[in-house]
């Protein structure tokens, strides 16, 4: 595969941010004794940054002394808005979950298991995107000013 330096600069970008989200879950469902459950991810990452001196890249990613294991330099991580981007991937999870949860709960209450169970699709979306809109809007205008315990 042939690639321009920026195009392999775009790659080293993706696979970090790939490989900081399955590290996340990875971390999540194991103890701290356990390997990494699926190394295919990390030898995928390994591979495309061990070539980075090769495409001309060698500047932003170095090599870890004590495992020889290649990764970003914390200067590229930063300069190139990647902690920027997760950040906001992050904030924009965060909202959207717990508005759809809530707005779940919500429908929940209302209408009960019972009934929801008898509803075709687009009745359960139709009757469950108030919820939906009501919980955006609160989150949109106040934040979680008005949230308490």
């Amino acid at each position: 595969m042939e690639l321009s330096l920026e195009q392999y600069e775009t790659l080293l970008k993706l696979v970090y941010m790939g490989d900081w989200v399955i590290s996340t879950l990875q971390a999540k469902d194991r103890s701290e004794d356990e390997p990494d459950s699926d190394s295919r991810f990390a030898d995928v990452v390994r591979h495309v940054f061990s070539q980075a001196e090769h495409a001309g890249l060698g500047n932003i990613v170095q090599i870890d002394q004590n495992n020889g294991e290649p990764y970003l330099t914390r200067e590229f991580e930063e300069e190139s808005g990647l902690v920027d981007i997760l950040e906001d991937y992050e904030d924009e999870v965060f909202w959207q979950a717990l508005i759809e949860r809530l707005a779940h709960r919500d429908f929940l209450r209302h209408y009960g298991e019972t009934a929801i169970s008898q509803m075709a699709i687009e009745e359960r979306i139709e009757k469950e995107t108030p919820f939906h809109d009501q919980w955006a809007t609160e989150f949109h205008e106040n934040g979680l000013e008005n949230i308490k315990t």
